[in-house]
């Protein structure tokens, strides 16, 4: 077997198992026996296979950058890729060996080709879904969240002396509260430049992209 074969039949474990999904990489970590049955099928491997391997390996992980545009912009940047990269490669390889290897059991066989076959992909949208944001002043929606609570307290403070003026304070105060929450977790920030348009809905984001 080739070096550019193995690389296509990982390439083709990835579409099959993950589609078109893209972002992080979530892996099972290695246990003791999948340890154990990696050292195995390595040491029956020569090391001209050894050597095999390494090569199919290079183009796979450029593969895998090139088809995230985070990890790619980061590499391109001169930054190391992102960990999960390295541990999918690290889960091919056992994949890889785990073919070549002439003298494993169907488990031990399993137990090297699973976690490449059986992770899942944590997309860019699912993560910043997930992702907290910080509460910080500086952050215009935190303040309006600041002040819609500031009202509702206000509106406490006249229930002993207007209720029907307290209720609706207080209604204010939770509007206002809920609609600054929302524009938190979304993550947008009114645009003050000139081209995106407040009044035709233009936001921007916080890596400061446009957004229509």
């Amino acid at each position: 077997m080739e070096a550019i074969e193995i690389t296509q039949a990982l390439k083709e474990v990835i579409l099959q198992t993950y589609g078109d999904r893209v972002g992080t990489f979530k892996l099972q970590s290695v246990d003791e026996d999948t340890s154990r049955a990696r050292q195995k099928a390595r040491s029956q491997l020569t090391k001209e296979q050894r050597l095999l391997i390494d090569r199919a390996l290079v183009p796979f992980r450029d593969w895998l950058i090139e088809r995230d545009p985070e990890a790619a912009e980061r590499v391109a940047k001169g930054v190391p890729a992102p960990q999960d990269i390295e541990t999918a490669v690290r889960a091919a390889e056992d994949h890889a060996v785990a073919h070549m290897a002439l003298d494993l059991t169907a488990e031990e066989q399993a137990l090297l080709t699973y976690r490449l076959q059986n992770g899942r992909v944590e997309t860019i949208e699912e993560r910043n879904q997930r992702r907290r944001r910080p509460l910080k002043l500086s952050n215009r929606h935190v303040r309006t969240m600041a002040g819609g609570v500031a009202v509702i307290f206000l509106g406490s403070g006249l229930a002993g002396v207007a209720t029907e003026a307290a209720t609706i304070v207080t209604v204010v105060g939770a509007a206002i509260f809920v609609f600054g929450f929302r524009r938190w977790r979304s993550g947008e920030v009114t645009s003050n430049i000139p081209q995106v348009s407040v009044f035709r809905g233009g936001k921007i984001s916080d890596e400061g992209r446009e957004q229509f």
